[in-house]
C-alpha cells in the first residue's frame, strides 16, 4: 500500500514536470512572454523543489514523515490550482515556487516512508520501482495534457494537476503508516540532527560524492530529454516525429530502471550504476554519429541511451537507502532531489549553449558524454570509499 501510494506521488511529480513544458507555449502566446521569462517560471518551480526537498526532508526526519508528506501534497494541490488564476507572469512565478516546494518535499518523504516500511531485503528494489512513477507520470500525464489542453486551456490543465495532488491526501491519511513495525509515535522522530548525521561517522566524503554523482546524472538526462527532439528536427525530421525522441528515451529509462531494480535488490547498487553510467557515456558519444542514421535505427540508439542513463537515475533513491541509516532517509532523499533539480536546471542550459555553438553533432555528443563519465568516476570512488569504510549499510 505504501509503495503504491509512493508510486502515485512520483507520478504527480513527473506529470507536473512535463505538464509545464506542454502548456508553456500556450501561456507564452497569451501573455506574449519572452523566452527568458518562460525560463524564469520553470526556474522558480525547480528552485522551490530543491528548497522543499531539503527543508521538508530534514523536517520529516525530525518531526515525522507522514505529516510532512500530507503538508507537501496540500501545498502542491492548493498552489497548483491557484496557478490557474494567475493574471500575469509575475503571479505565476510566485505561485509556482510553493507548488515546487511541495513537489520536492513529497518526493523525499515518500522515499523515506517506503524504505521505512519495506523489509530490509526488499528495500532497495522497492524504492527503485517506486521511482518509476516519475517517468510513467511524465509520459501518461504528457499524453493526457496534449490531448485536452486545446479544450481545457492552460488554466484547466493547472486545475487538473492540483486536483490530482489533493486526491492523494485522503489516500495518504488512511493508507500510510510511519512504521510497519507498529512502533510507538515517540520513536518515529528519527533524528534530532539529520544534517549532522549525513556528515558524521566518516560520511562527509560519501555525501559529497553522492551529491556530485546525482547532480551529474540529472544534468545528463535533462540535457538529453530537452534537446534530442530539437537535434532530430535540425537533422530534417518532422517536429511531430522528433518529439517521439523524448518519449522513447523515457520508455528506455522505465525498462532500464525495472531491470536494475532486480539486480540491486540482491547486491549493492553502486557497481551496477557505475556500469550503466560508463555504458551511457559510450552510447551518448555514439549518438553523435547515429543521429544522422536513416530510418528508425537512431530511435533504437536513443532507447538504449535512456535505458542506461535514466535507468541509473532511477536508482538514486536506492543509493540513498544503501548509504545512510534509516534515521535520515528523508534528509538523504531530499538532498538527492535538490542536487538533481540543480542538474535539471543546468543541463538544458548547457545543451542550449552546445547546440548554438554549432560544434558538429559528433563533437557535441562527445562533450555531452563527459558528465555521464564523470558521474561514473564519482560513483566508483564512492564505492571504494564505502569499501574502505567497512561497507556502510
Amino acid at each position: 500500500m505504501v509503495a503504491g501510494i509512493g508510486f502515485l506521488v512520483a507520478m504527480v511529480d513527473g506529470y507536473d514536470t512535463l505538464m509545464l513544458a506542454f502548456i508553456a507555449p500556450l501561456i507564452s502566446k497569451e501573455w506574449a512572454m519572452h523566452p527568458e521569462v518562460v525560463g524564469a517560471v520553470f526556474a522558480s518551480s525547480y528552485a522551490g523543489a530543491a528548497l522543499g526537498a531539503t527543508a521538508i526532508g530534514i523536517a520529516a526526519d525530525r518531526f515525522g514523515r507522514k505529516p510532512m508528506l500530507l503538508a507537501s501534497l496540500a501545498l502542491i494541490g492548493v498552489f497548483t490550482m491557484l496557478c490557474a488564476r494567475s493574471a500575469n507572469p509575475a503571479q505565476l512565478m510566485v505561485l509556482r515556487a510553493p507548488a515546487g516546494l511541495g513537489l520536492g518535499g513529497a518526493l523525499s518523504t515518500s522515499i523515506a516512508l517506503i524504505a521505512e516500511n519495506a523489509a530490509a531485503h526488499q528495500r532497495r528494489a522497492i524504492v527503485t520501482r517506486m521511482f518509476l512513477g516519475f517517468p510513467v507520470g511524465a509520459i501518461v500525464g504528457g499524453a493526457v495534457t496534449a490531448a485536452v489542453m486545446s479544450s481545457l486551456g492552460w488554466r484547466g490543465v493547472f486545475l487538473a494537476g492540483g486536483v490530482c495532488a489533493l486526491l492523494l491526501v485522503p489516500l495518504v491519511a488512511v493508507g500510510v503508516t510511519e512504521s510497519a513495525s507498529g512502533a510507538p509515535a515517540a520513536s518515529r522522530v528519527h533524528s534530532r540532527r539529520p544534517l549532522t548525521e549525513l556528515v558524521s561517522g566518516g560520511r562527509a566524503w560519501i555525501t559529497f560524492l553522492f551529491c556530485v554523482s546525482v547532480f551529474l546524472m540529472l544534468l545528463t538526462s535533462y540535457f538529453l530529454v530537452s534537446w534530442i527532439p530539437t537535434v532530430l528536427t535540425l537533422n530534417g525530421m518532422s517536429a511531430v516525429r522528433a518529439a517521439m525522441g523524448a518519449v522513447i528515451i523515457n520508455c528506455g529509462g522505465i525498462v532500464g530502471t525495472l531491470i536494475l531494480s532486480f539486480i540491486i535488490g540482491r547486491k549493492s547498487p553502486l557497481a551496477p550504476v557505475v556500469v550503466c553510467l560508463c555504458s551511457g557515456a559510450i552510447l551518448i558519444a555514439l549518438l553523435g554519429h547515429g543521429i544522422v542514421w536513416p530510418g528508425n535505427a537512431k530511435f533504437l540508439l536513443v532507447f538504449a541511451v535512456g535505458s542506461v542513463v535514466i535507468g541509473a537515475q532511477g536508482c538514486i533513491p536506492a543509493l540513498g537507502v544503501h548509504l545512510y541509516p534509516a534515521s535520515v532517509y528523508a534528509t538523504a532523499g531530499g538532498l538527492s532531489v535538490a542536487c538533481g533539480r540543480l542538474g535539471s536546471i543546468i543541463g538544458p542550459l548547457v545543451g542550449g549553449y552546445l547546440v548554438s555553438a554549432r560544434l558538429g553533432w559528433s563533437r557535441l555528443f562527445l562533450l555531452a558524454a563527459v558528465p555521464a563519465m564523470s558521474a561514473a568516476i564519482a560513483m566508483a570512488v564512492l564505492a571504494l570509499a564505502g569499501q574502505r569504510d567497512g561497507g556502510r549499510r
